[in-house]
């Protein structure tokens, strides 16, 4: 739903009206505008409450001379009530990135949301440098190797990608219009490679794979049931993935549904992938999977410090005027730091993580990060 506040000409004083709206509901208002003010002049719109944070500033000031643009509106309405949280945040960062200026481009951009690629919890050049030069290792890019990462300016890096690719930060993550062949690029690469040896036959299986696949593979080693073959060796090419995953107990299910698991993560939801076994380290390929699994239970802290006790007076119920009114009166910076240690946070090379439903045993200094 969207709420507008609309009001005539300079006249300050405005009417609320929710969408979708009826033509009778739109004349009701039109009709309070007129009694409102004793001024001549276009109905404008001055306010707007939805859930896409960034729609207010695309739409603020539009002129409603337009014939059609009640109809556009609802559509528009219609348009977000159906979306989820990401697509919102989507939304949000694309209008931003396109600077459309006009009604017609807000719709524009909204139907077309698949164009665009969407990255939570990057919000800088430095975090979306840090990033590029992760995801490129996992996808094949040997440019930035794991070794030199200690000397690489990631802010440098994120601003030059942000300068090539365009977008948009926004409080959620970074959106950019998604590259031609991005995505096919990306899912033509195997996660895992199994070498399955069946008496002597010999067989590579690419993972993820569709059960037509896993059949196939079956009827070329001869067997009804993977547990008939051996695995003699089991391959991940993506740095630095395959330097924190144990091929311990590895099977043809498991790897299957991990690299599954893997290829269907959100991008920013790989770096929190990544912290996550580096802080818990699992035995065995299971264990692995396992964490894969539960990574709703971990959060991978991009803000600092200050921002971040901010966060958990909100997570106790401040709402953003009393955050306003003790700013000034409390240290933030300190209650951050604070608050980190007593929640578990740990720090990574792929950025800071904690576990929401208790804190990780044992702490690592975080002096290093204030």
């Amino acid at each position: 739903m969207i709420t507008l506040k609309l009001a005539r000409g300079d006249n300050y004083e405005s009417v609320p009206l929710r969408l979708p709206a009826t033509p009778g509901e739109v004349d009701e208002v039109f009709a309070a505008l007129d009694a409102a003010s004793r001024y001549a002049g276009e109905v404008q719109i001055i306010g707007v409450d939805s859930g896409v944070p960034s729609l207010a500033k695309h739409l603020k000031g539009a002129g409603l001379t337009d014939p059609d643009a009640f109809d556009k509106l609802n559509r528009l309405a219609e348009q977000i009530d159906g979306m989820d949280e990401r697509q919102r945040d989507i939304f949000s960062g694309a209008l931003d990135a396109e600077s459309g200026g006009s009604l017609d481009d807000v719709l524009r951009v909204s139907d077309s949301l698949e164009a665009y690629t969407f990255v939570p919890n990057v919000r800088s050049d430095e975090e979306l440098g840090r990033y590029v030069v992760v995801a490129g290792q996992l996808h094949g890019d040997r440019r930035f190797p794991e070794e030199a990462w200690p000397y690489l300016d990631f802010a440098k890096i994120g601003a030059e990608y942000f300068a090539g690719h365009g977008g948009a930060y926004t409080v959620s993550g970074y959106v950019m219009r998604r590259e031609d062949g991005q995505q096919q690029v990306q899912e033509s690469k195997p996660i895992f490679e199994l070498y399955l040896l069946h008496g002597q036959i010999r067989y590579r299986l690419d993972l993820p794979a569709e059960e037509l696949q896993l059949d196939m593979t079956k009827r070329s080693l001869g067997i009804e049931d993977f547990a008939q073959a051996a695995i003699y060796q089991t391959r991940c090419e993506m740095e630095p993935l395959a330097g924190l995953l144990p091929m311990d107990c590895v099977s043809v299910e498991s790897a299957n549904e991990l690299a599954r698991t893997i290829r269907e993560m959100p991008d920013g939801d790989l770096l929190k992938y990544l912290a996550v076994l580096s802080v818990e380290p699992p035995a065995d390929f299971p264990g692995a999977l396992r964490l894969a699994l539960e990574l709703d239970d971990y959060e991978r802290i991009t803000e600092g410090s200050y921002e971040y006790g901010q966060s958990v007076l909100r997570r106790i119920g401040a709402d953003e005027e009393l955050i306003s009114v003790i700013d000034g009166y409390m240290d933030f910076e300190q209650f951050g730091e604070d608050s980190m240690k007593e929640d578990g946070v740990r720090q990574t090379e792929f950025g800071l993580v904690r576990r929401l439903s208790s804190p990780f045993d044992g702490q690592t200094p975080l002096q290093q990060v204030f």
